[in-house]
């Protein structure tokens, strides 16, 4: 059985493999689970600059910090 963390790991490099160069990847908005009112409502953007590139991570990392100190609150 894989852990969160593996899974997500797994599920990250398979949608690498599928960026292009000059991909655009875009995230609006994101929801609490289980809830239907976003918690947070910003536009995240990324443009790949080679094939297989890391355009998600860099991208997540503010928001899950910002999720943090959301929910530390």
């Amino acid at each position: 059985m894989q852990t969160a963390q593996q899974q997500a790991v797994s599920q990250l490099a398979s949608f690498n493999g599928q960026i292009k160069q000059k991909d655009d990847v875009t995230s609006n908005t994101i929801f609490p689970t289980g809830q239907d009112k976003p918690r947070l409502e910003n536009s995240l953007k990324g443009k790949a600059k080679s094939d297989g590139e890391d355009v998600l991570t860099p991208l997540i990392e503010p928001v899950a910090t910002r999720c943090f100190e959301v929910t530390k609150k």
